[in-house]
């Protein structure tokens, strides 16, 4: 019983989207249920602190610096914040 080329291209073609849609919901439920978020990987690296010890002080370093980010941005009125952020950056070579 051979196949029609009519039929063999159905048979063909239901296969190929059937294919692509078992890999989008496997890459969908890589994503939602296996694939670590970038803050689950920095808590486990920061659980297992000998490890790597350059991690820890470059996050501490991190952590401290918004904080003092925040400290400084806390006394600001609302119109203060707004021109902050709307003010022109230089580049940096014209910084120094």
């Amino acid at each position: 019983m051979p196949f029609e080329p009519a039929d063999l291209a159905s048979i063909l073609g239901t296969m190929f989207v059937g294919a692509s849609t078992l890999l989008l919901t496997a890459a969908i439920a890589w994503r939602i249920g296996v694939k670590p978020t970038m803050r689950a990987l920095m808590e486990y690296r920061a659980a297992r602190p000998a490890a790597d010890p350059q991690l820890l002080r470059r996050l501490s370093e991190l952590e401290d610096e918004v904080r003092s980010l925040k400290a400084q941005i806390a006394p600001l009125p609302e119109a203060g914040v707004r021109a902050l952020l709307e003010s022109p950056w230089r580049p940096t070579r014209d910084r120094a």
